[in-house]
């Protein structure tokens, strides 16, 4: 079976190519629905990543955050039509957290994403979902904050009454509303700069904007979700409010090292998580929260800044330009 591959083979540069699909009886052959563009996908696309690891990574096909339709499932489990969310994680075998393992694959780094007309995967990596809201396209980004809840509970030495998030994009926001699902009576401090985005956050206790914090304002326990250079500020401020002994969760991705003050570090007594995407059981506790939580699902959809469907390759290079332009996630409906 042939299949059409949309791979990235330098900045701002998609070329069509066809490829052969292989097949077995573990495999579940899959059709696009919905795509989430993510930061790192446009990293890619901008050419924003250093040279040497641009010229390691291309060609490669973009996207990791993906709904599809089942087209047929050589297994006979899940019927022609049936919406799944696609999990890009390739699991490695090994005692780690799967998406820890050193040889473990992800789509859209080093690997090939989404952005194809159709592919096999093995039915470990399609979870059935109940209809075709497109808030499922998100179940990779929520996985991300429920995986570093997780790591949190395992490893917090204070109780969670009061969380600090830094960083109002679409990372930011998941992350705050995660904290909610799990932790409705908590207190949550969503940290911001810019008031069209903060006021989103509307389901949090309290935003604050990072040049105002009030003198009392303290924090138990902290998430940083800003990355590049706005990182160091942001622990910077972490370091300065957080009770002692809290811990404080890293998950903005940054290009080049930042300066930590390891001397406050150690005065309180603070433990730090390195937080790296997420692996299928995350991803179906995702799923499940999507399904089951009316919050959760209700301001899912407040982070869809557009829709743009794409029925060419020009509307590839569209959806990629406008996403630069938009606060939170542009969504693409792939008709391709």
């Amino acid at each position: 079976m042939i299949g059409r591959i949309y791979r990235l083979i330098d900045a701002k540069r998609i070329e069509m190519k066809q490829r052969e699909i292989k097949c077995s009886d573990d495999s579940v052959l899959v059709k696009p629905s919905y795509m989430a563009i993510c930061a790192a996908d446009q990293r890619y696309y901008l050419g924003k990543r250093k040279k040497e690891i641009m010229r390691e990574k291309l060609p490669m096909a973009l996207i990791h955050e993906a709904t599809g339709t089942v087209l047929h499932d050589y297994g006979g489990q899940l019927e022609n039509g049936k919406k799944v969310v696609l999990v890009p994680l390739e699991a490695a075998e090994g005692k780690e957290k799967a998406n820890y393992r050193t040889n473990s694959k992800f789509a859209s780094s080093g690997n090939d994403g989404f952005m194809r007309d159709m592919f096999a995967l093995p039915r470990n990596r399609v979870i059935p979902v109940k209809n075709d809201s497109v808030v499922y396209v998100f179940s990779e980004i929520l996985s991300v904050a429920l995986s570093a809840i997780s790591v949190f509970e395992s490893t917090r030495r204070t109780n969670p009454n009061a969380f600090g998030v830094w960083g109002d994009g679409s990372m930011g926001f998941v992350m705050c509303l995660a904290l909610r699902c799990k932790y409705p009576d908590a207190k949550i401090y969503s940290f911001g700069k810019t008031v069209r985005k903060s006021r989103k956050f509307s389901f949090v206790t309290k935003t604050v904007y990072i040049d105002n914090v009030p003198p009392d304002l303290v924090v138990d326990h902290a998430f940083e979700c800003v990355g590049d250079a706005g990182s160091e500020i942001a622990i910077r401020q972490i370091l300065k409010l957080i009770l002692p002994q809290g811990t404080i969760s890293l998950l903005g991705v940054n290009e080049d090292a930042v300066l930590v003050n390891t001397r406050k570090i150690l005065e309180k007594g603070l433990i730090i998580i390195g937080n790296s995407r997420s692996d299928e059981a995350d991803f179906r506790e995702a799923v499940k929260l999507i399904q089951e939580n009316e919050l959760c699902k209700k301001y899912l959809r407040i982070l869809i800044s557009e829709i743009i469907e794409v029925k060419t390759e020009d509307d590839i290079y569209h959806a990629f330009d406008q996403d630069v332009l938009n606060d939170f996630k542009t969504v693409i409906k792939w008709a391709l």
